[in-house]
This record gives structure tokens, sequence and C-alpha cells, in this order.
């Protein structure tokens, strides 16, 4: 593992690792990976062994979470600033084109960076992203700011985690990803979350894209999620299974494999068009 702080701003610094066991005498396509809300890049500690054998994977915290510089709760956050972000992280590996992976709000990020950027990002996998903000954000901002965070975290997260999730599980997450995320960060992030609407935003991505969402969330019905991602070009759905609403994290080898199919296949398909 190669790892790194890229400073993106004055007093900003991201943290960015490569999680890379690609034959070292060839060429490996490579992925970045966001991650979604109230985490860290430790959140896809499960896929990593299915993505790094054969695919160079770039990951980061981003601005205010794990490693990275906390943001304060008056920063003001917004969509081109997060995008930016990638494209710094990108072009500090020196990456023209690459595969792009997200989850929860991170899968939101993926889809919209994938819309303004068609000539960088290849295909798109997006796990359970919010076109929308979710109506709980009222709720959370209050019991952030009554309670902190880790009560938060350990409310919410058998909802992020499903009923089958057990009490070790559970805990793992709430002491080593979303417990430790500065507050100044999650409260200034969910203000922004509400304005969000990427409905019309999804339509312009052109690349092959895969949407994984469950079929019993809580926060979203699978057939919210058909409502846009049947109308995006070149894209397909999977529904698994489960009451989790945080797929990635609760299912990542469920996740993590469709994801490698997904990407053999475009992989193919790119190997002939070029013939």
């Amino acid at each position: 593992m190669q790892s790194k702080y890229l400073e993106v701003s004055p007093g900003v610094n991201l943290y960015c690792q490569v999680q890379d066991f690609t034959d070292p005498w060839a060429e490996a396509p490579t992925i970045v990976m966001v991650h979604g809300f109230a985490e860290s890049s430790a959140s896809w500690f499960a896929w990593i062994p299915y993505l790094a054998r054969k695919f160079r994977v770039v990951l980061f915290d981003m601005r205010g979470y794990g490693k990275s510089t906390p943001m304060p709760g008056d920063f003001s956050w917004t969509m081109d600033c997060l995008l930016d972000d990638i494209t710094a992280v990108a072009k500090s590996y020196l990456l023209d084109q690459f595969h792009i992976i997200g989850a929860k709000s991170g899968g939101s990020l993926v889809l919209q960076y994938a819309a303004k950027n068609p000539e960088k990002v290849i295909s798109v996998v997006s796990v359970t992203p919010p076109v929308v903000g979710a109506k709980a954000v009222p709720d959370w901002l209050k019991q952030i700011d009554e309670e902190g965070v880790k009560p938060w975290a350990k409310a919410t997260m058998p909802g992020r985690l499903g009923t089958k999730a057990s009490s070790q599980e559970i805990n793992w997450w709430v002491d080593h990803v979303q417990g430790l995320t500065p507050e100044s960060t999650l409260l200034g992030y969910l203000k922004w979350v509400p304005k969000l609407d990427l409905r019309e935003e999804v339509l312009k991505v052109l690349c092959p894209t895969l949407i994984i969402t469950t079929s019993g969330s809580g926060l979203r019905t699978v057939q919210s999620v058909e409502e846009w991602q049947s109308k995006m070009y070149q894209s397909s759905l999977l529904v698994v299974e489960g009451d989790a609403w945080h797929a990635a994290a609760a299912y990542p080898d469920i996740c993590a494999n469709a994801t490698i199919e997904f990407l053999n296949k475009v992989l193919v398909k790119m190997s002939k068009d070029v013939k």
C-alpha cells in the first residue's frame, strides 16, 4: 500500500492511498473509489481483495473525513468542490481515464462526476446512491447536535447494515468509521445534503453504469431507484436481497463480485471496439 497527503486547497489535505496487487509487468486499469457520508476509505476494506488483484485501486478520504482535514461547521459544501477533489486525486496519480466506484453519497458524487467529465470516466458503479436528499436528515442533525456523533452512529447503524448484522459488526463500524467523523464535518455536510437533486443530472451519464440497491432499504424503494435508473443510457440495476440501506458495507461480497463481473464486461467490450 502506498499512501500520501494531497493538498487540494490551502490548509486542506486529503489522505490518499493505492492498493495494487496486479502483476507488476502488466499495465492494469485503475479504479478510483469514493466513500459515502460519515465514512472514510476504510469502509472499502472488504472490497479490496476482490478488486486489487486485477485493478490498481486508488482510495482517498474525502475532505473532512477519515485522515483528511476536518472541515469547520460553517464550511460551504458544494458539489463542484467535491468533484474538484476527485479531479485533484486523479491528476495526482496521472490518470487520464479511469473507472469510478462510489457508495451512498459517494455514489451520487461519482454519477455527477461522470456526467460532467465524460472524457475521464470509463465506467461507473454506484451503490445505493441518493439522487435526492434523504428525508431523515433533519432528525440526524438534531440528534448529532444534542447527543454527539457516536450515539447517532450507534442509533442509525442497524439501518445501514440491516437486521442480520451482528453486534460486533455494528460496534466496529461505530468505533472505527462513522463514530470517528468530526462533528463539525457532519453538521456542515448534512445542511448541504437536503439540497441534492440529481434526477436530471444522472441522465447525462453516457458511460456503462451499474447501479446497486437493496430490496428492503428503509431510505428508498426499488421503484424510486428504477424511476431514474431506467432512463439512464447504458445502465443496469442490481437489486440485492436485504434490508440494509448501505449495501456496499452490509453485502460487500455480493457487491464486489457483481462489480468485477460488470467491469470485465466493460473491458471485453473495449477490447472488441479497439479491434
